[in-house]
């Protein structure tokens, strides 16, 4: 028989945080569930801790692979999926009870292709800081509405709010498999074009504004490492995401390819910190403000600037990478 909703819950050296977040996944009743948890090669004892949580509930799935990065884990949780509905959760993150019981409700009864969800960033004890009543990641979604995905991307890029994480994304598996979607494995910001692509699939789309999922601010993740080869995979990451939502940008309505060349200017502003203050080699920044030059990213950038402001930021990211581009080591 057919679950309702498939879990996907990539792991990789998550031990400290497995038995927080697996035990919210397997509190998750109402609603008929696969729990799919795919070791991605961790090193440290976390496929034990999910092998014990998998001895006491039979819900879940164990997939065993060699490390291949968090876009080849959830390829294959999306493979193994047979719910009608996906749902996402990260190793170290957290779920309140009765999320996806709610989720599925609301989806059912909207007769939705996706519904974005809420949730709030912690540090420890999820639960009890939820109680505390957080500050919400989102706060200027359409709630009451049902939209195309597009229209959504639209709004959420002139709102300033465009959230693409995939782990508040609640998604009808056909939709994804007639899209045919699957995440990039080469470039650390997957979500971003994942979200774009189902932004495109999606006709109709809702929200759910109470906030259940709990997403750990953890010093030690990727996108917060101060590492030489961590950062430099992020910069390059951001060339790709940029090209990326270029490409996508080539032949769509006026409002959506502006909204696509907008986000551009976004991604470059955090291309630009990164190449400022992160640790990065003047050879390895000469290489990078080359390759920023050569993909015509400032002309793009002009095309999605919305003010002054803007504007000043995507010169200073062109003039900078010119005196980058020089100052080889």
């Amino acid at each position: 028989m057919q679950p309702d909703v498939s879990l996907i819950i990539p792991v990789f050296n998550n031990e400290p945080y497995l038995d927080e977040s697996l035990s919210a996944a397997c509190a998750q009743v109402e609603v008929s569930l696969e729990i799919i948890i795919i070791d991605d090669g961790s090193t440290d004892g976390s496929l034990s801790k999910i092998k014990a949580h998998a001895e006491r509930d039979p819900r879940i799935i164990v997939i065993e692979q060699a490390n291949q990065g968090v876009s080849a884990a959830r390829n294959a949780g999306l493979d193994r999926a047979s719910g009608k509905w996906l749902a996402f959760l990260d190793g170290d993150d957290w779920i309140a009870p009765g999320s996806l019981a709610a989720w599925h409700q609301q989806a059912e009864q909207g007769e939705l292709d996706c519904l974005l969800c809420n949730g709030f960033s912690f540090r420890t004890e999820p639960q009890a800081f939820l109680d505390s009543k957080p500050p919400a990641i989102l706060n200027r979604q359409p709630w009451e509405s049902i939209v195309t995905g597009a229209d959504w991307l639209v709004q959420g890029v002139k709102q300033r709010e465009w959230p693409h994480y995939v782990w508040l994304q609640f998604c009808r598996r056909s939709v994804i498999e007639a899209a045919q979607m699957r995440f990039r494995r080469d470039m650390i910001h997957e979500d971003i074009p994942w979200t774009v692509q189902l932004a495109l699939a999606v006709k109709r789309m809702g929200f759910s504004q109470p906030l259940r999922y709990g997403y750990r601010s953890n010093p030690s993740s990727l996108t917060q490492s101060r590492d030489a080869a961590k950062v430099h995979h992020r910069i390059a990451s951001y060339l790709k995401v940029a090209a990326l939502l270029k490409e996508f940008a080539k032949g769509q309505p006026a409002a959506l390819r502006g909204a696509l060349q907008r986000q551009v200017v976004r991604e470059m502003g955090h291309f630009l910190g990164k190449m400022r203050k992160g640790n990065v080699s003047r050879a390895d920044r000469s290489q990078f403000a080359a390759e920023f030059l050569a993909a015509g990213f400032a002309g793009t950038m002009v095309r999605g600037c919305s003010n002054c402001r803007e504007l000043a930021a995507t010169f200073k990211a062109w003039y900078m990478c010119q005196i980058w581009k020089r100052q080889r080591a």
